[in-house]
């Protein structure tokens, strides 16, 4: 298959991906650092302390006595691990740096290839999100594969498939990131909204209205001749689960882009959506989209294992204490999922091996470091032997804003289901945003068939990918 050639238009794209505001938060790194801009950031001020390294002439210093340098966006995940690692190992917090970007999700892309750009400049793990990780994987310039710091692919035997798979290159086949979380999405919904008007108590009763498409649907359907809710939030999360039950690669053996009954398919369910009232009006990310949940105009929401916290549930349902915190519970939902996720990959200029390792192994195959991790953050971990311990042990008692159900018996479903194998390219980000506009612009009447709006989602994917795809 010929390579595709990346262009600037690239790395703009990533920056508006539909996952641009996940990621780790605000961290305590250089001085110089300013309050995260994106609402994934909402770290108290005080856990700004001295764990890490305060400017990057602290960092360049700490280097010539073992320090590990970490490239993250912020820091909601990437403080929390390096305060338990230390804690739990008994490492010296200031062997640990945090550069922190500051950035949202989407950006990091841009500014990790800005910093990189310089060879003095330290680093040692990278985080990558899901949508980009690939640009930095298939580089071997500025990612190592895991066998070069002491790891056999029979490591990750606990771990799930799509977990390995997205952090294999694309172009080697090479191992060169692992995530410590499976980010195994479902349907979270109002509970006193299902009971009232589609008379479910239960999780099970709620996933026999929308176990798949058809039923999801009818009961959007049921709902607005009930005069209730919408079933979903928004046509932006709905395509986040779709988008996961694609059979085959967007681009085909012969570099072909793949535009096939799946997009027109969605394209028209999309409308059926928006036009009949199921979904609202209201774009994700936006500022009015969380507060939707504390109204009585919406159902559900998708989310994904990151979004039981702050992130998304417990913001939409106001906080704890809010006007719905605890009345909500989650299904599998109509298909399987994953949304999003952070991959740990070894830096190309690693000088810190051993304690990358020893950082790598406590989130994902350390059976002790990963249970601490899940228990504490309410995160579902990709060792699938370490969640199915900490679910078989039943104490675990699942996020708060659930009112005491426990997620993670309903993502350990999710993630058995979920198969990424031969399906991601390295353009997936591009492609995925410029197909969901595309879809949204039909559905706003910006586009009068579906025909019109196919080929406005492939002039879009041609004119920020050069060289690559055959168009014949």
């Amino acid at each position: 298959m010929k390579n595709f050639k990346k262009t600037l238009a690239l790395l703009a794209a990533l920056a508006l991906s539909a996952t641009a505001l996940y990621g780790c938060g605000e961290t305590k790194e250089d001085t110089s650092s300013k309050p995260a801009t994106d609402d994934t950031a909402a770290t108290d001020d005080a856990a700004k302390d001295d764990t890490a390294a305060s400017d990057d002439t602290a960092a360049s210093a700490g280097d010539e006595d073992g320090q590990l340098t970490i490239l993250c966006w912020n820091a909601n995940d990437s403080q929390p691990m390096v305060d338990l690692f230390c804690e739990k190992t008994g490492t010296d917090a200031s062997k640990i740096n945090i550069k922190n970007f500051d950035v949202a999700g989407g950006g990091a892309s841009e500014v990790y290839t800005q910093y990189l750009s310089d060879p003095d400049n330290d680093a040692d793990i990278m985080f990558l999100e899901a949508d980009w990780c690939l640009n930095f994987i298939n580089d071997d310039a500025q990612t190592l594969p895991l066998s070069d710091i002491g790891y056999s692919d029979s490591d990750f035997n606990d771990i799930y498939g799509y977990v390995v798979e997205t952090g294999k290159s694309t172009t080697t086949g090479a191992l060169k990131g692992i995530s410590w979380q499976a980010a195994a999405g479902g349907y979270c919904y109002r509970t006193d909204l299902a009971e009232k008007f589609l008379g479910v108590k239960t999780p099970d009763e709620m996933q026999e209205k929308v176990g798949d498409w058809t039923k999801f649907m009818d009961t959007a359907k049921a709902l607005k001749e009930a005069n209730g809710p919408a079933i979903s939030a928004t046509l932006g999360g709905v395509w986040q689960v779709y988008s996961g039950s694609r059979d085959s690669a967007w681009i085909d053996k012969d570099n072909k882009l793949v535009v096939d009954a799946y997009c027109t398919d969605y394209a028209n369910f999309a409308s059926d959506l928006w036009n009949n009232g199921y979904v609202t009006k209201v774009s994700q990310w936006s500022d009015e989209w969380k507060p939707l949940g504390q109204s009585d105009d919406v159902l559900g929401f998708f989310v994904s294992t990151w979004g039981f916290g702050d992130t998304i549930l417990t913001g939409a349902a106001g906080g704890e204490g809010g006007a719905t915190f605890g009345k909500w519970n989650v299904c599998v939902g109509p298909k399987e999922f994953y949304w999003g996720g952070t991959w740990l990959a070894p830096a190309a200029r690693i000088n810190n091996k051993e304690l990358a390792k020893q950082f790598i192994d406590f989130f994902t195959i350390n059976e002790e470091g990963a249970t601490a991790y899940a228990e504490k953050q309410g995160e579902y971990m990709s060792n699938k032997k370490v969640m199915e311990a900490i679910i078989n042990k039943g104490e675990y008692k699942g996020a708060p804003v659930l009112g005491g159900q426990n997620q993670f018996e309903v993502l350990n479903k999710v993630a058995d289901g979920i198969d990424m194998k031969g399906k991601i390219t390295p353009y997936d980000a591009i492609i995925k945003t410029e197909f969901s506009n595309a879809v949204q612009a039909y559905c706003d009447g910006t586009y009068s068939s579906v025909d019109e709006a196919m080929d406005a989602f492939k002039t879009g994917v041609a004119s920020q990918v050069v060289d690559g795809i055959n168009w014949d």
